[in-house]
């Protein structure tokens, strides 16, 4: 099916209450009686308790439903071709992206460097967790209302130092209680002094007027969209994070399951082996699951290690995986 790109400030399809289901009208206020399309807009799934509910009026609309829940939080319902297609795509530049990430590495480092206060020092504080820890970038509406966390919204209380380690603790998204360790004097330094600053959050900056300001996600996103151009976000700091702790499972065992490969990338994220499996293990290496065990080793035994400057073990190994197809 060939899709349309259609979005909901185009006319749609509205629905009212009627018994215990919805009547459906056409843009133009028509009822909609059609027994195929009715199944069709009752499959789509949108809760009963949404409101400012807007149905797409083409089958093959790329946009098939948005409305707003509870919370007023605007809720999306995408066709299945258009998700499949937006997963494909966030997969197809990964080997890109780690090629890139020695220079994101590199931003990193030498930023940590400067000044606490600083709004760059701040961001590539931020980067440096996501980087780092596997950490999501964090939303301050989900630390309001589900008292969860992500490395823009993390608190002082949510950080220990022992020695030269930096310890975390503190609840992530689902509610999981997420304890991490890291390494890293700078930014140990940073995370250690921002805590001088007024602001409620672990990093913040200081802006022309004096007042501590918290590292917003729009932020993190320009210095990544500078550094990788369009389409790279926080979260593909997670995939490539989930990918390569998979990959390494594939390196080193002697016999491979999807389900060991998942596991190793759940342990990493902080996420179930499910969902890592699902959204953060590029499909070429649930793959490498199904090879004979001689041939896998021999394919990845191919692969050389060529210790570029600003990738981990294994990192490089991953990057020619990706890029080999």
């Amino acid at each position: 099916m060939k899709l349309v790109y259609y979005t909901d400030d185009q006319p749609g399809i509205t629905r009212r209450r009627r018994g215990r289901g919805f009547s459906y009208y056409m843009p133009d206020g028509s009822h909609i009686g059609d027994a195929t399309e009715r199944a069709r807009l009752n499959g789509l799934g949108v809760p009963p308790a949404y409101t400012d509910v807007w149905l797409c009026p083409l089958t093959n609309g790329h946009l098939q439903a948005t409305g707003r829940d509870a919370r007023d939080r605007k809720q999306y319902r995408y066709h299945p071709e258009w998700q499949a297609h937006r997963a494909e795509q966030k997969f197809a530049q990964l080997g890109t992206f780690g090629e890139r990430l020695p220079v994101l590495r590199r931003w990193i480092s030498d930023r940590l460097t400067g000044p606490v206060g600083d709004e760059e020092t701040a961001i590539a504080a931020v980067l440096a967790l996501l980087d780092r820890g596997s950490l999501r970038i964090g939303n301050p509406s989900y630390t309001e209302e589900n008292g969860s966390y992500g490395a823009t919204t993390l608190r002082p209380r949510h950080v220990a130092f022992s020695g030269q380690v930096i310890q975390l603790r503190y609840t992530a998204k689902g509610g999981q209680t997420v304890e991490k360790s890291l390494r890293g004097p700078a930014l140990q330094r940073i995370l250690e002094r921002s805590q001088d600053l007024a602001g409620p959050e672990l990093i913040s900056w200081v802006d022309a007027d004096g007042n501590a300001r918290a590292v917003r996600s729009e932020q993190v996103q320009e210095v990544l969209a500078e550094l990788f151009g369009d389409g790279v976000s926080a979260k593909t700091l997670r995939t490539w994070n989930g990918s390569h702790a998979a990959f390494t499972v594939a390196l080193d065992a002697p016999t491979l399951t999807i389900t060991a490969m998942a596991e190793a990338a759940a342990e990493r994220l902080h996420n179930t082996p499910t969902i890592a499996r699902n959204s953060y293990i590029h499909p070429q290496i649930i793959a490498l699951a199904e090879l004979p065990d001689p041939q896998r080793a021999a394919r990845l035994s191919a692969l050389p290690q060529r210790q570029i400057s600003g990738l981990r073990l294994g990192e490089d190994r991953l990057i020619d995986f990706l890029n080999a197809g």
